[in-house]
């Protein structure tokens, strides 16, 4: 009997995503959000953030309890994309201290991004949302600055 290894498993994994990224392009939603979750399944980080933008960003209607459990579990994989995934949706609904708890992940795991943004968030109460060359989230009312 053959074994299995955890590396031909990512190879597979990975050629999914793609066949998946290729039906998204083409509008074949359904059949993207099937291979993007076998994928996702098989531990293929790429993938999980893929198909929670897919189900939340993309598809109708949208679904972001099963988008956010596939970040979170990107997250707990490692992704530190899905980390500031999760905070950005933080930030679209004005939720700061969830959107401070996100970016604080991402920045632990090494996020780049997430490392400038945090130290706006954290200080700066009148407009913690700030992200430079990002618009404001849709909360935000009047002339603001991002």
């Amino acid at each position: 009997m053959a074994t299995i290894r955890s590396s031909d498993i990512q190879i597979q994994a990975c050629q999914l995503w793609a066949e998946a990224h290729e039906r998204e392009g083409q509008g074949r939603l359904f059949e993207a959000e099937a291979l993007y979750t076998v994928s996702a399944q098989l531990g293929y980080c790429l993938a999980m953030n893929s198909l929670a933008i897919l189900i939340e960003d993309v598809m109708a209607p949208p679904r972001p309890l099963e988008a956010v459990y596939w970040l979170k579990r990107a997250v707990a994989a490692g992704d530190d994309t899905a980390a500031w995934n999760l905070a950005m949706r933080q930030r679209h609904v004005g939720h700061r201290r969830w959107y401070v708890h996100w970016l604080k992940v991402a920045d632990q795991m090494g996020h780049e991004e997430a490392t400038q943004v945090l130290a706006v968030a954290t200080t700066r109460d009148d407009i913690w949302w700030a992200i430079e060359g990002v618009n404001p989230p849709p909360f935000v009312k009047g002339p603001h600055l991002a």
